[in-house]
């Protein structure tokens, strides 16, 4: 079974580490497609596909891949998806068609953008293939038992069934704010500042704690889906009875019983003002992780004196950044910088991800070098990931 990752773009090496890290037994080789936003790999157990589902951080969505094909037209991708349907049949979506369950078709352009003109002619290409089958399924817009999911990136389709649905929400963050990541974002962020559950962790910009609970998540091996175990997938193979004697209660069960609760990280999150405190609390009790983070209510300013000096490893933020001068702005860049220059052990790492980078490189001058930066998106907005080295003292 081919399945497929769908991530934001610039964070598919984090995709890849998730995959590593949870779906037992995968090969190199099993990995067999990385290209923008989406990453691939085989799998030949549902068991090990719905653990991914429940336990990854970086997807947007997760889907079982049917097929993929280049395309110039909507005519191609219509052509190619009936061949895909008709004349391969594969084997799954057949054994759904059988049961006559009711479904929509979701086109999606870089997963943020519907093509509903094709929505209708795709859906049409399935009600002839199921009467082909003898069966009249029903199209059902709001809630389907079977989702068949139509990805267009760069001229190349993917077609398939969604496994997961929108995994991009986050059940834990009701108490919200205007700058807040996403959680894939914000785990991604975690993945290409080399985060590990090892390191003595700041952020010092929490907002409502977003960074620091998919921090705590990753450490502990728990779901951001904890309270929430109701996926596409498991509807699916419930329709088709298909789950190899897999209950799911006690499937869900055994991997919660995984969950790191005796060890303690160093996970903490800082902030100026007393509502982020309050609202990332909030967030991190809701996840089921709030043990394993210390909010703290802190001015930049004052991080030199309840810190102590050389006693982080890492260093990991959003700041929105400017690119336009304001000196209140200025003065709170260089106390980040001036702080971070402090606090970090010698072979720390200071990482922040903006939207703006020009003020943000310009303050760090007396205190660090840019080292290097990359290029991500979240949803539709570019981001810079900017990764920063203490000046060389001479």
């Amino acid at each position: 079974m081919r399945i497929g990752v769908i991530v934001n773009k610039g964070f598919e090496k984090a995709a890849v580490v998730q995959i590593n890290e949870i779906v037992d037994g995968i090969k190199k080789a099993d990995i067999n497609n990385i290209t923008d936003t989406l990453v691939s790999f085989e799998c030949k157990n549902w068991e090990e596909i719905c653990r991914f589902v429940y336990l990854n951080q970086i997807a947007n969505r997760v889907i079982y891949l049917m097929n993929n094909f280049k395309y110039k037209t909507d005519d191609d991708i219509l052509l190619q998806v009936a061949r895909s349907i008709t004349e391969k049949e594969d084997s799954f979506l057949k054994e759904l068609i059988l049961k006559d369950a009711d479904f929509r078709v979701s086109v999606k352009i870089d997963e943020h953008t519907d093509v509903t003109y094709l929505e209708s002619e795709i859906g049409g290409v399935i009600l002839d293939y199921a009467q082909k089958l003898g069966k009249t399924p029903k199209v059902n817009l709001k809630n389907p038992l079977i989702n068949f999911y139509v990805y267009l990136i760069d001229g190349e389709a993917y077609i398939g069934l969604d496994l997961s649905s929108d995994l991009s929400k986050r059940d834990y963050k009701i108490f919200n704010n205007a700058v807040s990541l996403k959680g894939p974002t914000a785990f991604g962020l975690l993945m290409l500042a080399g985060y590990k559950s090892s390191d003595v962790y700041l952020n010092p910009c929490c907002y409502s704690g977003t960074i620091e609970i998919e921090a705590a998540l990753y450490a502990t091996h728990t779901s951001h889906r904890l309270y929430n175990k109701s996926f596409p997938v498991i509807k699916l193979l419930n329709l088709i009875n298909t789950t190899d004697g897999i209950y799911w209660d006690t499937f869900f069960k055994q991997i919660d019983k995984n969950r790191i609760f005796e060890k303690q990280f160093s996970i903490t999150g800082s902030d100026k003002l007393l509502s982020s405190i309050s609202a990332a609390t909030k967030n991190a009790k809701i996840a089921g992780v709030e043990s394993h983070i210390n909010f703290r209510r802190i001015d930049f300013d004052w991080m030199d004196i309840k810190y102590e000096e050389n006693s982080f490893d890492k260093m990991i933020t959003f700041i929105a950044g400017s690119s336009k001068y304001d000196k209140n702005l200025v003065k709170d860049f260089e106390q980040i910088f001036y702080q971070a220059e402090y606090i970090l052990k010698k072979s720390g790492k200071l990482v922040i991800m903006c939207l703006s980078k020009d003020l943000l490189i310009k303050s760090c001058a007396k205190y660090f070098d840019l080292d290097n930066e990359i290029l991500v998106h979240s949803g539709g907005q570019m981001m810079y990931v900017l990764y920063f080295k203490r000046k060389t003292k001479g």
